[in-house]
């Protein structure tokens, strides 16, 4: 009796799991993707329950929303942020954008997404990589005694922007972006526009010789109009694709300017931190 028993447990779990395995299965691939190349870098991040209408994205983007994570804790192929044309020769590095349609469950989690990512940039891209901690450098932003001294950002209004449909990711955060400029020239910079600290953050880290990371924990929108005495283009001439780094003196301005009139304080901490290492990625998707 115990072995019959025993036989139509089995039975009934292996009839469960049956039923299970092609919802395991789908939860980790898109159900329909198409991946077309395009000329030109486009903001439209169409992100439906079920569905996404990504419009000249390029790969470092992908990567970025595939793996949550930030620029500065991934390393980078020499070329993602540009491939030389292959006609004619020599030319001038050039982005690789592209268009991505793909359809999923409606219900899926935020998590089964990113593993969709995931595989889509290792199937169609041949993404190949491995994780490794190492002791990284980097900017801390903190507030001052006393909070910060920018006035909070005014509520953006509701309602489409220009060209971009209602759907798009983040519509709020494109809105607040959307008010923002940024100036170089008579050796200095200006800074205006909407800015959470975290975007405050990674604008000046591409200056920097360390990452700047936002340890405020604030999602707040801030009204910056900040100007510093140092233009991170102004020698040698500036090219597309280059940029100066801040000698130690410049940063130190840099974090002087921010710290009196933004009411951020800027601490120097080496940290171990958990890099993703991309030991292999094709400029080409291969075709649908």
């Amino acid at each position: 009796m115990s072995l019959y028993v025993s036989t139509r447990a089995t039975a009934r779990l292996w009839l469960v799991f049956v039923l299970l395995v092609p919802h395991v299965i789908a939860a980790d691939h898109f159900e329909v993707v198409s991946v077309r190349p395009t000329e030109m870098a486009k903001p439209i991040r169409r992100h439906s329950p079920g569905r996404i209408a990504y419009e000249g994205i390029g790969v470092a983007e992908l990567i970025m929303k595939a793996f949550a994570l930030p620029q500065y804790q991934v390393v980078w192929p020499d070329w993602v942020w540009g491939v030389a044309r292959d006609h004619p020769a020599k030319e001038k590095p050039e982005g690789r954008y592209f268009t991505i349609d793909a359809t999923m469950a409606p219900e899926t989690t935020a998590a089964e997404f990113q593993l969709m990512l995931q595989n889509l940039l290792i199937e169609r891209f041949g993404l190949a990589f491995h994780r490794e901690t190492r002791q990284l450098a980097q900017y801390e932003l903190s507030f001052v005694a006393g909070g910060p001294r920018m006035a909070l950002a005014k509520a953006v209004l509701e309602g489409p922007l220009g060209n971009l449909p209602d759907d798009n990711e983040d519509i709020v955060s494109t809105k607040h972006r959307d008010t923002n400029q940024l100036r170089f020239g008579n050796d200095q910079m200006v800074v205006k526009g909407d800015y959470t600290v975290t975007a405050i953050a990674a604008l000046f880290s591409q200056w920097l010789r360390h990452p700047m990371v936002d340890r405020t924990g604030t999602r707040e929108y801030y009204a910056l109009d900040f100007t510093c005495g140092w233009n991170p283009y102004s020698a040698p001439p500036f090219e597309v694709g280059m940029t100066n780094r801040a000698t130690d003196s410049e940063a130190r301005m840099l974090f002087s300017e921010m710290e009196k009139k933004l009411g951020l304080k800027v601490t120097l901490r080496t940290v171990p931190t958990q890099l993703l290492v991309i030991d292999r990625l094709r400029h080409e998707a291969t075709g649908n």
